[in-house]
């Protein structure tokens, strides 16, 4: 009831510590992602991800994300992070400075021998030079979570804005009703 309760008196806070715990619950069974970390700082969100390549091989990748749109409805959970500045990707002591895009085969037969954790990670990631498109409605359990957490306003929640702050995340929602 705690949630609904802020929910109903305005703005809803977000800890950075809540948001790498549901991330680290979403990658727990993936052979691919070994860690996945955001920190939050004014207007920036901070991404590191250990990337494992193979037997003993990982590729720690880092980017800085600020908010560009968000479509966040009944119908529609989006929300579209600019790219700021280059990836810093590192891998056995050797560090590059690039711009990622990553596109998905579409064609499942095309996949085979891709790890299936990254794979399936595409599915929900729309990752282009300068942005990172996430759509929360293919993020697995994440339906189920907000379900949970808010149960029938979940049909009606909408979110206008979302604001970084320090370590923060703040939601500004709205309920049609």
């Amino acid at each position: 009831m705690g949630m609904l309760k802020n929910l109903l008196q305005g703005n809803l806070a977000i800890h950075q510590e809540m948001i790498n715990k549901f991330l680290k619950k979403l990658i727990e069974e993936s052979n691919t992602l070994n860690k996945l970390n955001i920190s939050i700082t004014e207007g920036l969100l901070n991404l590191t991800a250990e990337i494992l390549a193979g037997l003993g091989t990982s590729i720690n990748v880092k980017v800085a994300l600020s908010i560009n749109s968000l479509t966040f409805n009944r119908h529609n959970r989006l929300v579209e992070f600019q790219v700021n500045g280059p990836v810093l990707i590192s891998l056995q002591g050797i560090e590059i400075r690039a711009r990622l895009g990553i596109n998905l085969d579409p064609d499942p037969a095309g996949q085979t021998g891709a790890p299936s954790g990254l794979v399936n990670a595409l599915q929900y990631l729309e990752i282009k030079e300068d942005k990172i498109t996430v759509n929360f409605n293919r993020i697995p359990g994440f339906n189920q979570l907000l379900q949970k957490k808010l149960g029938f306003l979940l049909n009606y929640l909408e979110i206008n804005k979302i604001e970084l702050i320090e370590e923060m995340l703040i939601v500004h929602p709205s309920m049609k009703l």
